[in-house]
């Protein structure tokens, strides 16, 4: 009996093993999708011991080339301290906007329709430096109207910028999309805090 278990066994085994590799027409028909292409990840079926492609293809690359700078960002980070000119605090503070602001409002200061108030042409609403610096430092939460719309959102406070970097994204975002509406220098934004 020891010895019948044993075949058994092996049999089963054998069955559950079975090298479909060496069977064309078997994994034609159980395996119609399978990737025919050089593969970078094999998994092994649970079921039939399948070995299939889980993923296509890939090549390594040892040196990647560097990422373009984001469209009309000016590349790097933005300093924490800097000249404060008008051309400075724009060119420093395109680089905060891209990496803060541009997710909400738009590469365009547009906005989000529905959602994110726009910046292009809403000087008056964002008032002067002090006021607009405030909004930047504090933050917004509940119904605002910007250029005759409604909008119901929250804007997170983003005081832990620096005095420069607020001063510079407000300046940029003044000075930006057809806005003229000057500078807003660090001074205003540390009176503000």
């Amino acid at each position: 009996m020891k010895g019948h278990h044993l075949v058994a066994t092996l049999l089963l085994s054998g069955c559950m093993l079975r090298p479909y590799d060496h069977d064309p027409i078997e994994i034609a028909s159980r395996y119609q999708f399978k990737y025919p292409e050089q593969c970078s990840a094999w998994l092994r079926s649970p079921k039939t011991h399948y070995l299939y492609c889980s993923s296509p293809a890939f090549t390594v690359v040892a040196d990647l080339p560097k990422p373009a700078a984001a469209a009309g960002g000016g590349g790097g980070a933005p300093a924490k301290d800097g000249p404060t000119d008008q051309a400075s605090l724009v060119a420093n503070g395109e680089k905060v906007y891209t990496q803060v602001c541009q997710a909400c409002h738009g590469p365009d200061g547009k906005g989000t329709p529905g959602a994110f108030p726009p910046l292009a042409g809403s000087g008056g609403y964002y008032g002067d430096a002090k006021n607009h610096a405030s909004i930047i430092v504090k933050g917004l939460n509940g119904a605002i109207t910007v250029q005759g719309v409604e909008f119901n959102g929250a804007m997170p406070p983003q005081g832990h910028l620096s005095d420069y970097e607020i001063a510079s994204v407000a300046t940029y975002e003044r000075n930006s999309w057809g806005n003229a509406d000057g500078i807003v220098l660090p001074e205003d934004v540390a009176a503000v805090r």
